[in-house]
Order: structure tokens, then C-alpha cells, then sequence
């Protein structure tokens, strides 16, 4: 793999981080599910959903009048040396969560924010690098 190869392929899983953060808070949830694999896992604090039909029922669920921020930031990929088709990656995310409709101007912060962190395992596919597996750990908790 060359240099600007790599670089590209490590932006391109770092997108994934961003991406994840933009369109769940969005809730652009068909976005959210294109960003994984078919069979993908996404384990919340043990809460797991295994494929996409399973996190779109996670998604579908998430309450209406609940508005959430994720600030992604210190996002870390690795490459496995075996494949240049897998890679790791942790990023940390500040998570703000309030109250209030979605669009209906600003939501009432509803407790302090937490800090969480993605443990990531993102795969090339023939659409591009997606999210295999995210497992979310609390860090900081108020």
C-alpha cells in the first residue's frame, strides 16, 4: 500500500466516525445504516444489535423529543498488517442529550455531558470502507 493510499484509506474510516456523529443526530437514520456492513454489529454499553435490521430497530426507537450532539475528536485508526481491506480504530466522543422536538428551536440540555468512546473494526467493501463492528464505552460519566 502506498503512502497517499493509506492516508486516503485512514480519512476515509475517519469520516466514518464524523459521519456516524452528523446523521444520527440529524436522524438521518438510513445514512446512519449505510455507513455499516450488512452483517455489522453495534454494541451501546452491551445493548448489542447485530446486523442492519437490528440497529434500524434501534434507530426507529430512539425517542422523538430526545436531541443528542456527539463531538467526535482524537480519532485513531489502525491498519491490520495481515489485510489492507481491515483496520481498527477509537475515537472519543462528548455527548450532549436534551429535551425538546426535534426543529422546534434549541433543547434543554437535560444533564451534563459524557464522554464515550467508539471501538471500532471498519472493512474495505466494493462500496468503500464501512463499519464492521462498534462497540461504546463510557469513559466519563457525570
Amino acid at each position: 500500500m502506498t503512502i497517499p493510499g493509506r492516508l486516503e484509506d485512514e480519512a476515509a474510516c475517519a469520516r466514518l466516525c464524523v459521519d456516524f456523529a452528523n446523521h444520527l443526530d440529524a436522524r438521518r437514520y438510513e445514512q446512519v445504516l449505510d455507513l455499516f456492513t450488512e452483517n455489522a454489529a453495534l454494541d451501546r454499553m452491551g445493548n448489542v444489535s447485530a446486523g442492519r435490521e437490528d440497529i434500524a430497530r434501534f434507530l426507529a426507537a430512539r425517542p422523538a423529543d430526545v436531541t443528542t450532539r456527539h463531538v467526535c475528536s482524537n480519532i485513531r485508526v489502525s491498519f491490520d498488517a495481515a489485510s489492507e481491506d481491515e483496520a481498527g480504530g477509537v475515537c472519543y466522543v462528548l455527548f450532549f442529550q436534551g429535551t425538546g422536538e426535534a426543529g422546534t428551536g434549541a433543547a434543554q440540555l437535560s444533564g451534563p455531558p459524557s464522554v464515550v468512546e467508539y471501538h471500532d473494526r471498519f472493512l474495505r467493501t466494493a462500496v468503500g470502507w464501512r463499519i464492521r463492528s462498534r462497540r461504546i464505552r463510557m469513559a466519563i460519566r457525570a
